[in-house]
């Protein structure tokens, strides 16, 4: 694949209560999503961040595939050991999500930051908030 990054948007990423918080606001395609791969990974690699959170509050529309390499880009940083969890589904992604038929068991998603947040909290105080 040759990606042209010149021309591809990035995804914003930013550390925030020790998790890195990658906010997603662009439509996804392959060229979004390879870049934002690297940038993600090589993120939690200089941060050593233990939590990531993809926020998908401003995505409008999923299919499948962009779906796919969400969950490859979680799993990704699970590698890494970096817990990941998706936020901010809206209500007809989720419905979309449900009619691919998907396996969605080892997801973890919060419907807010907040509480995403929240359900990190435990893992976050125990490690001494790092």
């Amino acid at each position: 694949m040759n990606y042209d990054t010149a021309l591809t948007p990035r995804i914003p990423m930013q550390l925030t209560n020790h998790c890195l918080v990658a906010s997603i606001q662009v439509d996804l395609n392959d060229s979004v999503l390879f870049r934002f791969k690297r940038d993600l990974l090589e993120k939690i690699r200089q941060t050593q961040t233990r939590a990531v959170l993809l926020d998908v509050s401003g995505v409008d529309i999923m299919d499948r595939d962009e779906f796919e390499s969400i969950r490859e880009i979680m799993h990704m940083a699970r590698l890494m050991g970096a817990r990941s969890m998706l936020v901010g589904i809206k209500p007809e992604i989720a419905c979309s999500l449900m009619d691919f038929d998907l396996d969605l068991r080892e997801m973890e998603t919060a419907l807010t930051l907040d509480q995403a947040f929240e359900l990190l909290q435990p893992m976050l105080a125990n490690q001494g908030g790092t």
